[in-house]
């Protein structure tokens, strides 16, 4: 068996059992199995971080199930599952069996990066893929960590972020050490530091959209920044992304883009040039990109769209009368979680406006929406102000990544700090009507019960 293979195997057996085995022996007896096989190579390290269905394949999409952008008729509700039900009709109780996909999976991930980090800081750095390697580490502990805050954690507040519970952050392989949860200040400012090392050790182009570039790192601080409402370092990176990768795919092109293939955009992202790091989940039917998906896109949402944006037939198609999603850039069955250029570029148009830079804001957006609509029928748009634009942006946003990740999730209860901007969503199944209100505490999911036995973190107030 191939010496990398093995390698990751048993490394890989250990994360599991030290994120999911109740006992302290178990992790003991995983660890023995690990000293037992000791990385020494920068090969060895990129070796772990290219199993692409650890690190790439199991984001998550839970935030999705519970936003406004589909509904799971009433006749499908006994076809989900438990907790996609629980997630749905924003319950109390959410996790079935008291274990969480997303929480386990990215501590999964946050674990397999220290564990390349921690063997990285004890051989030489003179190998030449090093920093590229070290960075790609970083990246995936950023990202880990960026993915549990928008579900775990409350919307950021600047007044509140230094009181509010973050996450247990994790910064050694070592799994006998127990970590209580940090501030939420103290969590992003651990995401911040990450991805801007990330960013200067990364390379610029990789041989794979399953590694990180150094733009995808950009990208991530400028998802932070747009996050914790600093809408200048939210511009600054995302122009810094921009300037390094500032490619969008034009809809027009049948080549990469086809109305008439099941899934509208490559497999694998091959050939799109928006993609800076390629990532997909799909945990949850409602929500997933097929035809038999149990959701149906929401007919405000489908609605929206202009009659020559082609994103309305290359993101949707109508089967018995219902809205299905197709339109993923992760060209399967499944939610694209990666970052692209397209949400860059309406990072940017947002923090323009938000600044008051209305000129350049409605610059970024006509850039975008040019290449989503027929060719010479787009008009562009015209913002009398800064707050129309804002408006305009923020449409667009939810039009151009109805299905990306948790996006339309974190938009809702970021959104929800603005009195302009809040939104009450409700659903009704078998005749019961169920309401999340701006700001509820439902918005942050519960720490799985298996975690609290565990590690005794201090569990979400819902």
């Amino acid at each position: 068996m191939n010496t990398h293979k093995t390698l990751y195997t048993v490394i890989l057996s250990f994360l599991i059992c030290a994120t999911a085995c109740k006992k302290q022996d178990d992790w003991l007896a995983a660890k023995s199995n690990l000293n037992s096989v000791i990385p020494q190579t920068t090969a060895d390290f990129q070796a772990l971080l290219d199993r692409t269905f650890t690190l790439n394949y199991v984001y998550a999409t839970a935030g999705n199930v519970g936003a406004d952008n589909s509904y799971i008729p009433d006749a499908s509700i006994p076809l989900v599952n438990e907790t996609e039900r629980n997630l749905y009709s924003w319950k109390q109780t959410i996790w079935s069996g008291g274990t969480s996909p997303e929480w386990n999976d990215f501590f999964i991930n946050i674990e397999l990066a220290n564990v390349a980090l921690d063997g990285l800081a004890k051989i030489s750095s003179d190998s030449p893929d090093y920093n590229n390697v070290k960075g790609q580490a970083l990246f995936h502990r950023a990202m880990g960590y960026y993915t549990l805050t928008q579900l775990f954690c409350k919307a950021y507040n600047k007044t509140t972020a230094s009181s509010d519970l973050g996450l247990p952050i994790r910064l050694t392989s070592d799994v006998n050490i127990l970590v209580q949860r940090s501030s939420l200040q103290d969590t992003y400012n651990q995401i911040i530091s990450d991805a801007s090392l990330a960013s200067q050790l990364l390379s610029a182009t990789q041989p794979y959209l399953q590694r990180p570039v150094n733009a995808a790192a950009d990208a991530l601080l400028a998802k932070a920044y747009l996050n914790m409402g600093d809408y200048i370092n939210a511009q600054t990176y995302s122009s810094a992304a921009i300037n390094i990768h500032p490619a969008l795919l034009d809809y027009n092109n049948s080549t990469i883009a086809s109305p008439t293939a099941t899934y509208r955009f490559p497999q694998y992202g091959k050939g799109n040039p928006e993609i800076l790091f390629y990532s997909y989940g799909g945990f949850y039917s409602s929500v997933n990109p097929v035809s038999t998906s149990k959701g149906i896109v929401a007919s405000d949402l489908y609605s929206s769209y202009d009659v020559n944006d082609l994103r309305k037939t290359l993101f949707y198609t109508v089967t018995g009368g219902n809205v299905k999603y197709r339109g993923t850039y992760s060209g399967n069955s499944a939610d694209f979680c990666g970052l692209a250029t397209n949400e860059v570029y309406l990072i940017r148009a947002e923090s323009e406006a938000r600044q008051g830079l209305t000129s350049a804001a409605m610059n970024d957006l006509n850039h975008l929406l040019i290449n989503r609509y027929k060719t010479n029928n787009f008009t562009p748009l015209v913002a009398a102000d800064a707050q129309t634009a804002l408006k305009m942006i923020l449409q667009e946003r939810r039009k151009e990544l109805p299905f990306v990740s948790n996006i339309r999730w974190e938009d809702l209860k970021r959104l929800n700090l603005d009195p302009v901007f809040q939104a009450t969503l409700s659903k009704t199944i078998s005749g019961t009507t169920y309401t999340l209100n701006p700001n509820d505490k439902l918005y942050v999911l519960p720490i799985p019960d298996t975690e609290i036995q565990i590690s005794g973190l201090q569990q979400n107030q819902r």
